[in-house]
C-alpha cells in the first residue's frame, strides 16, 4: 500500500514537472513532507538528489521510494514520476502530423507555468530566519548575475568563500 501512496505521489509530480529542476522541488515538498519525511529529512533529500547525477524530481522519487519501501518502492517512484511525461510525448509524436500545434503557444504555457513553480519553490525553501546575512547575499549574487556577464558559477564560489572568510551566515 505505501508503494502505491509514493507512486501516486510521484505520478502527480510527473505530470506537472515540465519546468524540471528547482521548478518542482515546492511540489514535491508539499507531497514529501507531511507524508513520508520531516523538513529537515526533506532538505538533506534534495541536497542528495541535487549533488547525485539526474533530474531532482527523479532522484527525490528513487530515494524516497528506497527509503520507505525498498527497492520496489524506488522503482515504482522512479517510473511514476516519468510515466506521464513519456505517455505524452509518445501520444504527442504519434499524432503530430494529425493534430497541429502551435509551438509558440505552447512554449508560452509552459514558461509561465515554470516561472510560477520557480516562485513556488522559492517561498518554499525562503529561510526561516529574519537574518540579514542570506538576504544580503542572495540579493548581492542576483544583482552580480543578473546585471554583469560575470558567471554564475563565480558568483556562487565567490559568496561562499566571502562567507567562509567573514562568517557571515550562521
Amino acid at each position: 500500500m505505501e508503494i502505491l501512496k509514493i507512486s501516486l505521489a510521484f505520478f502527480k509530480i510527473g505530470i506537472v514537472a515540465f519546468g524540471g529542476g528547482w521548478s518542482v522541488v515546492g511540489l514535491i515538498k508539499q507531497e514529501i513532507v507531511p507524508n513520508w519525511m520531516s523538513a529537515d529529512a526533506f532538505s538533506s533529500l534534495i541536497a542528495i538528489a541535487q549533488s547525485t547525477p539526474g533530474p531532482i524530481a527523479l532522484n527525490a522519487a528513487t530515494l524516497v521510494g528506497w527509503q520507505k519501501a525498498g527497492f520496489l518502492g524506488a522503482l515504482a517512484a522512479t517510473f511514476s514520476v516519468i510515466a506521464f511525461p513519456l505517455i505524452a510525448m509518445s501520444i504527442t509524436l504519434a499524432f503530430s502530423k494529425y493534430i497541429p500545434l502551435k509551438k509558440d503557444l505552447a512554449d508560452e504555457s509552459l514558461r509561465s507555468g515554470s516561472m510560477a513553480m520557480i516562485i513556488m519553490t522559492l517561498w518554499t525553501l525562503l529561510p526561516q530566519n529574519t537574518l540579514p546575512g542570506p538576504w544580503i547575499f542572495a540579493l548581492a549574487s542576483f544583482g552580480v548575475t543578473a546585471f554583469t556577464k560575470v558567471n554564475g558559477v563565480w558568483v556562487i564560489l565567490g559568496a561562499g568563500a566571502i562567507n567562509m572568510l567573514l562568517g557571515v551566515l550562521p
